[in-house]
């Protein structure tokens, strides 16, 4: 999502991911379903879905004047997109992971990739290492057997 809102914290995020949970098998909700995250506060409630609105992710249906909210509220094509990419909370934390890091999730991802295959490859000398010590260990007791046949 290229316009992420820039103010968005980690609690606003939740309540964003909330309201889009609510779409889990349907393509339209009723207004009272996202009044209920809200506590009520139809106020509150009707400024999140107007920035859900504005990032072309749900429809607004049915707003009349002097009610906040409208009578149903649907998914726009680009919600499925936009969960399948991840949600409100895991873009907030890219943001932040990118902030501290200066590094793009790609060079993240990257940088994974490598200290996995790094990684991978310890494992495969901490593995061959460990057979040589068992072959080691091995040809020490065939030894340690033949030195005691020779004292009698």
């Amino acid at each position: 999502m290229d316009r992420f809102p820039v103010n968005l914290t980690s609690a606003k995020c939740e309540l964003l991911d909330r309201i889009l949970q609510e779409f889990q098998h349907e393509e339209y909700i009723k207004a009272d379903r996202v009044l209920h995250i809200f506590r009520g506060n139809a106020i509150l409630a009707s400024e999140y879905l107007q920035l859900l609105n504005q990032l072309n992710l749900i429809i607004l249906i049915g707003e009349a004047y002097g009610h906040p909210l409208p009578a149903l509220i649907g998914k726009q094509s680009g919600l499925e997109i936009f969960l399948s990419e991840g949600n409100f909370m895991k873009r907030l934390e890219l943001r932040k992971m990118h902030e501290e890091t200066g590094k793009s999730m790609i060079e993240l991802q990257k940088e994974i990739m490598d200290l996995r295959n790094q990684l991978a490859n310890c494992r495969e000398i901490i593995a061959k290492q460990e057979m040589a010590m068992l072959d080691m260990d091995g040809e020490l007791k065939r030894l340690e057997a033949g030195m005691e046949n020779d004292d009698f």
